[in-house]
């Protein structure tokens, strides 16, 4: 019997044989769920087996994930996110072992259809879908689905079970539904196999980095749907009831872009109820049932870059449905995002007088075109693009098509900026220009929290971890603040909270000591769990400063009343310590050493931290804490040594190939891990 809060099987597809096998959930319990799940199953299936070289994600073994965690479906709050995994096309230099994940109403449906996620290996002969129906799988053909854009497709597919949405009653194997299935497909983009394409679900809630879309399209699979009719199992509901109505008593909303919209923003994720305040805000963008994040602003510049030109919002709004409908991730190919920062001008700033909030493929070729590496007189041809007529709706446009459908110059541009950069022969742009932060994403503020820009280095992409960091004071003067912050995190080491950056005290308890080090795996351990494993949303839960600040109890409250289990907030911890271990085993066979894990050359100049949009963090100063400007931040290369030494041994893996150890492995579950990296040479 299933475990509550599961369906208690996960969905496996071989496109090449048409193989479709059910797995039993409880098997993998020991990872968490989503992500962690997913890494395990990853292992399992295509890593052990040794069939490839682990290094094209558009690989027919590659596997892309689409699972749940224990609080999807479960009605409570920040609890609709489906965890997306695979190797990423989008990642560079290597297409590292990555993750995404979006909201909406796809979780809970493939949970109603008693399923906790599916995943799929290997490549169709020609274009399919999945179609979920309850307990019935079926690998339908999708030849005239092809070609449709990521709406046109959904509702394609409704049409073809004869739903109308709220009016009349389905009659499905298990029961009846009055809901039409959850779907989640990719566009042009994914079909041309680019490495910007996104997933897509509903009118826009979005997969967007890792470029699982362009997986989509290499396994010639057009779409997953999903409609259930059954029931979640909840161990304790009276519990839940009253630990979701104590959790909206005290939360704030909070997250997306402000939020708060007028009377036409209703739409939510399934179960949220924080639409209204939080991510959904259909005043903010054209489109129904749409993100309101990078999404929103993908053709958002200042007047500067527009030559004295700001378009006006309506055609942002129309931005939004090009990049939806064409499934292309508005994160990698906006064009600055909402807002950029001026350095000092006073100062020698070694990057750029005016650094962008996203230093993105469309800045970046704009950047390209004006120092006239691009364009009319140079080797590339930027046809079929008008740039004589940027900005407008028209060049917008025209972008957008040129990227999903690889025309021209959007050959180059599909590829994402990472190797457009490489094709220009300009890497030495990602030292100034070209702001990225490891492995082929662009900078999102990841200075000068560093524990962001640490988890950029020690994972696969733009951690993109609004959760947990340093935000604001937490009551009182610093001294309190830091204590508030310690506390919250049940560990109370005050000391982690030390952002200095200069001097031997950077080394003894700042961004460089064992104290940021066991404060980053600490980050990492959480958000493998209880984010990316157990499915709760980036925008919820522990906050551990500012007016509404809370410890991490409402994840475990929550968690433990669905599943009728007794963990602790620790016991969380370690599940995710044993995924995020598990994830670096894929990743020593997929190449990695310590030696690769160096930032991008900016993070090493002053200017790095100045698209930050929180430079205030706490300093010890002798033995007083004080709150400081840091918003001249950036590393040293021998600091970030030490720090990778310093990680490692907290984590129990080899401090100097950063492999982890036999005693690590075994004493996380794992003696099997222990024995593959033996075989192959790379225990640490």
């Amino acid at each position: 019997m299933a475990t509550p809060g599961f369906g208690g099987k996960i969905l496996l597809v071989d496109l090449t044989t048409k193989e479709i096998k059910r797995l039993d959930t409880d098997q993998y319990a020991m990872y968490g769920g989503g992500h962690g799940t997913s890494t395990a199953l990853f292992w399992e299936y295509s890593v052990v087996p040794g069939k490839w070289n682990l290094d094209d994600a558009f690989h027919p073994q590659n596997m892309v994930f689409l699972m749940t965690g224990a609080v999807s479906g479960s009605g409570i709050p920040f609890a609709a996110r489906t965890s997306v995994s695979g190797m990423s096309p989008q990642c560079y230099p290597i297409q590292w072992w990555c993750h995404s994940n979006f909201g909406g109403t796809f979780s809970t449906m493939l949970k109603l259809a008693g399923w906790d996620g599916v995943a799929v290996i290997g490549k169709a002969d020609s274009p399919v879908y999945i179609n979920i129906v309850d307990d019935k799988v079926t690998i339908e053909n999708a030849k005239d689905l092809w070609g449709m854009t990521t709406w046109k497709c959904q509702e394609e597919i409704w049409k073809r079970t004869g739903v109308r949405y709220g009016m009349d009653w389905q009659l499905l194997d298990g029961g009846y539904t009055l809901q039409r299935p959850a779907i989640v497909t990719m566009g042009a983009a994914g079909e041309n196999m680019t490495r910007v394409a996104s997933l897509v679900h509903g009118g826009g809630s979005g997969a967007g980095q890792g470029g699982f879309g362009g997986v989509f399209g290499s396994k010639n699979l057009k779409a997953v749907a999903v409609v259930g009719s059954g029931s979640l199992k909840i161990a304790n509901p009276k519990a839940l009831v009253d630990a979701k109505e104590k959790y909206f008593k005290n939360a704030a909303g909070g997250g997306g872009f402000g939020g708060g919209g007028g009377a036409d923003v209703s739409s939510c994720c399934a179960g949220c109820g924080m639409g209204s305040r939080m991510c959904h805000t259909r005043n903010r963008a054209y489109s129904a049932d749409s993100d309101d994040c990078a999404e929103s602003t993908w053709f958002s510049i200042t007047k500067e870059q527009g030559n004295g030109v700001q378009l006006p919002a309506d055609i942002n709004k129309k931005g939004t449905d090009i990049i939806q409908q064409f499934g292309i991730n508005g994160m990698e190919t906006c064009f600055q995002g909402p807002m950029s920062f001026k350095t000092d001008h006073n100062k020698d700033f070694p990057i750029q007088p005016n650094i962008p909030a996203y230093s993105a493929l469309g800045w970046y070729m704009m950047k390209m075109y004006e120092m006239k590496v691009i364009g009319p007189g140079t080797k590339f041809d930027t046809a079929p693009l008008p740039m004589d007529k940027f900005p407008s709706q028209e060049f917008m446009e025209i972008y957008g098509r040129a990227i999903a459908n690889r025309e021209g110059f959007g050959k180059l541009l599909g590829e994402g900026t990472a190797r457009l950069v490489e094709a220009l022969g300009r890497t030495d742009d990602f030292n100034s220009l070209a702001r990225m932060t490891m492995w082929g994403f662009m900078d999102h503020w990841s200075l000068p929290g560093v524990e962001w820009a640490y988890a950029n280095l020690l994972d696969s992409r733009d951690i993109n971890s609004h959760d947990i960091t340093w935000g604001g004071r937490a009551g009182g003067d610093a001294e309190q603040a830091v204590k508030n912050y310690a506390a919250g995190t049940l560990r109370n080491e005050p000391l982690w909270f030390d952002y200095t950056w200069q001097g031997d005290q950077a080394y003894k308890t700042g961004i460089y000591s064992k104290y940021k080090a066991e404060w980053v795996a600490w980050h990492q351990h959480y958000w493998n769990y209880y984010k990316e494993s157990v499915g709760y949303c980036d925008w919820g839960y522990c906050n551990l400063g500012g007016a509404n600040s809370r410890t991490p109890t409402a994840e475990p409250t929550f968690l433990n009343a669905i599943t009728g289990r007794n963990h602790s907030f620790n016991d969380g911890l370690e599940i995710g310590r044993r995924a995020w271990t598990l994830k670096r085993a894929v990743f020593v066979m997929q190449g990695r050493h310590k030696k690769m894990e160096n930032f991008t050359g900016y993070h090493y100049k002053p200017g790095a931290s100045y698209c930050g949009y929180s430079t205030t963090k706490p300093i010890l100063n002798g033995d007083k804490w004080e709150i400081q400007d840091c918003r001249e931040l950036y590393f040293t290369r021998e600091g970030v040594d030490q720090f990778k030494t310093h990680f490692y041994n907290v984590e129990g893996w080899n401090p100097d190939s950063g492999y982890p150890t036999r005693k690590t492995l075994e004493g996380l579950g794992l003696p099997k891990v222990a024995d593959y990296l033996q075989s192959k040479g790379k225990l640490g």
